[in-house]
């Protein structure tokens, strides 16, 4: 694919026109994850590659076919690597290392060349790989497991692009990921920004390195933060995304630097793993419409609706007493704001659903969106506010599927639908697996 040169981030709106966008297509990372590792890396079942691959093309299809220029991470990656300054590139190295715990490995990686160290530094590297470093302890130890070591392990969550790297307004905020088993995504989606011949250049910022900082205070990941507006940001207090590093980035990055921004929403969520992120809850679907988990967002009467806080250019953290999700949103956009039940209006589906991604739709444009077919009754749902079902698969000619896109986007609501079965093992749909990086302008 070629490129004209560095990018511009610009994203102002969760569902201007998306233009570009990031995406890692799932690879050799998932084939070396056995059923042993899913606790450590996060996940609930080992996936089938070609399945999962199947799966997410058909995605990318629907967002090429759309009018998105699609750029693939890995080679994004290997072209940072091969025309960064050795200094960089011998950091990020080091840094990797250090994270892995073999920071022995570092010099021998740098004489890689770059299309093999950018697989290796997403899939993994054994230890066999290596001509130095054979009698390190670490490596003794991990000879001792049966099967074939490694001293770098894979990075399988590296497909949920939206975390380590966050696109807001004019620059991409670079993510502290809350667990080691994705602390080294910022570290190679950072670098590739930088340094690709197609990357975004200097557009990065809270990007200096403060790990030596106590974890509350680096605590921050990309599902946490929707972008309503050029005036106003929420953001979820999650289990992945801690209040000291929201209130850290607020005043120091955000207010200081985006001169529009008036208004940051914090949503005070529970320590749950089956709503570890914001966007799992809620997503922006069109002008003023959203779907969402409603106990939680307030669209439904409950006692599970969520708290949220409130942060003010120039002033401190306030409480917003009774207010919902829903109640802020309206009290921006205006009274006609809704959110269609994620799963329905049937609690038992509401649950069911929002496990598999339901509430984490993301747009190619107003009232266009991708969601997995799946999720039947959240499908249903939206066909109640006026969207209309395409469903897409593999098995379609190519020409067939174009068309089908074409079709959608021409009516005003539509939702695109395909198979995520095995992608929503995984826990995260689409707004999970794409990063955009321009979007369309909309009136406010």
């Amino acid at each position: 694919m070629q490129h004209s040169g560095k990018v511009s981030i610009d994203v102002d709106s969760e569902v201007g026109r998306l233009r570009r966008v990031l995406i890692h297509r799932p690879g050799d990372e998932i084939v070396r994850m056995t059923q042993h590792d899913l606790a450590g890396m996060l996940f609930d079942d080992i996936l089938a590659p070609t399945e999962t691959q199947r799966e997410h093309d058909v995605m990318v299809d629907i967002m090429r076919a759309a009018g998105a220029e699609v750029e693939l991470f890995h080679e994004l990656l290997e072209s940072a690597l091969a025309s960064a300054p050795d200094q960089s590139r011998s950091e990020l190295l080091e840094r990797i290392c250090e994270c892995g715990g073999a920071p022995e490995l570092a010099e021998e990686l740098s004489t890689w060349p770059a299309a093999r160290l950018a697989h290796g530094l997403i899939a993994g590297v054994y230890w066999d790989e290596f001509r130095t470093s054979r009698h390190s302890l670490a490596h003794l130890r991990d000879e001792l497991a049966a099967g074939r070591p490694m001293a770098l392990r894979p990075i399988p969550n590296l497909m949920f692009m939206r975390d380590p790297c966050i696109s807001v307004y004019d620059h991409v905020l670079v993510a502290r990921m809350a667990t080691n088993a994705r602390a080294r995504e910022p570290l190679v989606v950072a670098f590739a920004l930088r340094w690709a011949a197609s990357g975004a250049g200097e557009a990065l910022e809270f990007a200096e390195d403060d790990v030596t900082r106590d974890s509350t205070f680096h605590s921050l990941e990309g599902g946490d933060v929707l972008v309503l507006s050029r005036g106003v940001l929420m953001i979820g207090c999650s289990e992945r995304t801690t209040a000291q590093t929201i209130e850290r980035l607020a005043h120091e990055v955000l207010f200081p630097r985006h001169a529009d921004l008036q208004s940051i929403y914090v949503v005070m969520m529970p320590h749950m793993r089956s709503v570890m992120h914001l966007d799992t809850i809620l997503t922006q679907i069109d002008r003023g419409l959203f779907v969402g988990h409603a106990p939680m967002v307030g669209a439904v009467r409950s006692d599970d609706a969520l708290p949220i806080a409130c942060l003010r250019r120039g002033a401190g953290a306030r409480l917003l007493g009774n207010a919902t999700v829903v109640d802020v949103l309206r009290e921006e956009f205006g009274d006609d704001v809704e959110v269609v039940p994620c799963g329905g209006d049937d609690p038992l589906f509401q649950e069911r659903e929002q496990w598999t991604d339901g509430a984490n739709a993301v747009c190619m444009a107003p009232g266009r969106i991708l969601l997995y077919a799946r999720n039947t009754h959240t499908v249903a749902a939206l066909t109640k506010h006026g969207f209309h079902e395409i469903r897409l698969a593999a098995v379609l000619p190519a020409e067939q599927r174009a068309q089908l896109v074409a079709e959608g986007m021409a009516a005003e609501r539509t939702v695109f639908t395909f198979s995520g079965s095995e992608l929503s093992r995984a826990r995260g749909g689409g707004r999970c697996l794409t990063m955009p990086l321009v979007r369309d302008r909309i009136d406010r």
